[in-house]
């Protein structure tokens, strides 16, 4: 039975099932591609069509197969793999949170410059942290000052002995966890005020 078309209102939408051809724009890897066993519903009067949720997801599927680009859930298990949130990953990346959000739920799609960056950041977390410090200004003159006075930290600092091999005590741990907390705190505070 027909339906009124949400376009040019003429009462000729009706129901297909077959293979669907989808013609990708100008420009793209494909000019196009099949989908077997496909729904959809077409309107004989102005050519519209509706897609089914399913033929959706088949097609927003083969364009990131075609694109060679990881997939939303893909992108989404990246992020979950190095225990960051999207606004850290986005920072991570350098880009707006809202448009790292976009590409996990699939409402946009990253670019390849931007999906090496998530690759690299699966197999290699550790880059960007050094990324981030070869960025700080004055970072040689913090290490070679470090390892100047290590000998002196080491003998009268319980955290710094930690950080170079001896065990830790509990209220060590604790001073440990809470200035990794309060530097934290700090950096967020410092990247709002910057943003706003």
């Amino acid at each position: 039975m027909a339906r009124v078309c949400p376009i040019c209102g003429a009462k000729v939408l009706e129901e297909r099932r077959g293979e669907y051809i989808f013609e990708w724009p100008e420009g793209s890897a494909a000019q196009q591609s099949g989908f077997a066993d496909a729904v959809w519903e077409a309107c004989d009067a102005c050519g519209e069509e509706i897609l089914s949720p399913e033929l959706s997801d088949r097609i927003e599927a083969e364009q990131y197969r075609i694109q060679g680009l990881l997939s939303p859930a893909e992108v989404r298990a990246v992020r979950e793999r190095t225990g960051l949130s999207q606004v850290e990953m986005a920072r991570l990346l350098g880009v707006g949170d809202k448009s790292y959000a976009r590409w996990e739920v699939g409402l946009s799609v990253q670019n390849k410059s931007m999906d090496n960056l998530i690759r690299l950041a699966a197999e290699h977390p550790g880059l960007f942290a050094e990324l981030e410090a070869q960025r700080e200004p004055d970072r040689e003159e913090q290490v070679a000052a470090y390892i100047e006075h290590l000998p002196t930290l080491k003998a009268q600092d319980e955290l710094a002995m930690a950080a170079h091999g001896e065990l830790p005590s509990a209220d060590a741990v604790r001073k440990i966890r809470r200035r990794l907390q309060a530097l934290l705190r700090e950096r967020e505070e410092s990247e709002d005020a910057g943003a706003a």
